[in-house]
């Protein structure tokens, strides 16, 4: 019987100290505790990747993506980050504004999504835009750099549309690309459509028409956008309702997207 004891005494006392092993290691890890991430500024690869941990790892039982201000930056590193926002069941919280790639993916991947009362969300364009399969095209790559320019190239008109950018790759952009199942050998043509393809996944996950980053650019409101005179187009809540995005709350109890300092610059779009 004794032995038993001291059998039993042993396992105790092991698992007590793999317990606190593991409580020590969880306190160090801060991927497991995190919170809140948060955006300023352009959305890039390197954001995925600072991140990704963060989004995926979290055991915090109330975690929120905070976008202070951002005007977009990479959709591909946008859809994925809206992909693991989806997946791990983080909220999201729009401060000032969230524009272009953040309004497509990462505003609508969250939980719940919130709106403070100045929020701007701001659309114009995405994977499904008239004219981003043309400039694909037009991009000739050296195969001796593997489809990679010496440097940036943007095709489009920048800040007015979703542009094209062609990029060195980095590691960061391999490990997106990764993410995403895109081969690093990929054509612009063949990453668009690749995305293409990602997104449609992450919007019918989400329920939300693929017409949300478009819908402003087609039939009466074409020429508008075609004038390049506004920034992009914002919905009301009914509209973003009817596309598909669900529990939007507001923090202040209302929400004036008019009052924001770039609504001289956009235009406002209804959703049937």
């Amino acid at each position: 019987m004794k032995k038993y004891l001291k059998i039993l005494a042993v396992l105790v006392s092991v698992a007590i100290l793999w317990l606190c092993c593991s409580f020590i290691l969880f306190l160090q890890d801060e991927d497991l505790r995190c919170d809140t991430a948060t955006v300023t500024g352009n959305i890039t690869p390197e954001t995925f990747v600072k991140l990704r941990g963060c989004l995926a790892r979290s055991f915090a039982p109330k975690k929120t993506f905070v976008i202070t201000a951002s005007g977009g930056g990479d959709n591909a590193a946008a859809l994925a980050l809206g992909i693991l926002i989806h997946k791990h069941n983080w909220d999201v919280e729009v401060v000032d504004y969230c524009a272009s790639a953040c309004a497509n993916y990462i505003f609508p991947a969250g939980k719940t999504k919130y709106l403070n009362r100045h929020s701007m969300l701001l659309f114009h364009g995405g994977f499904y835009q008239e004219n981003l399969l043309e400039m694909a095209k037009m991009f000739k790559p050296d195969p001796s750099m593997s489809g990679a320019p010496a440097a940036s190239v943007i095709l489009g008109q920048i800040n007015k549309e979703n542009t094209l950018s062609i990029t060195p790759k980095s590691i960061s952009y391999k490990e997106l690309n990764e993410f995403l199942s895109i081969p690093d050998v990929s054509t612009p043509v063949e990453i668009i459509l690749a995305l293409r393809k990602a997104s449609d996944q992450l919007y019918q996950e989400l329920g939300i028409n693929p017409l949300l980053s478009t819908y402003g650019q087609l039939g009466a409101y074409e020429p508008i956008y075609k004038s390049y005179k506004y920034v992009g187009f914002v919905y009301r809540l009914d509209s973003l309702r009817r596309l598909g995005i669900r529990n939007i709350e507001l923090k202040d109890g209302e929400w004036h997207p008019e009052r924001h300092p770039v609504y001289p610059d956009v235009y406002e779009v209804t959703f049937p």
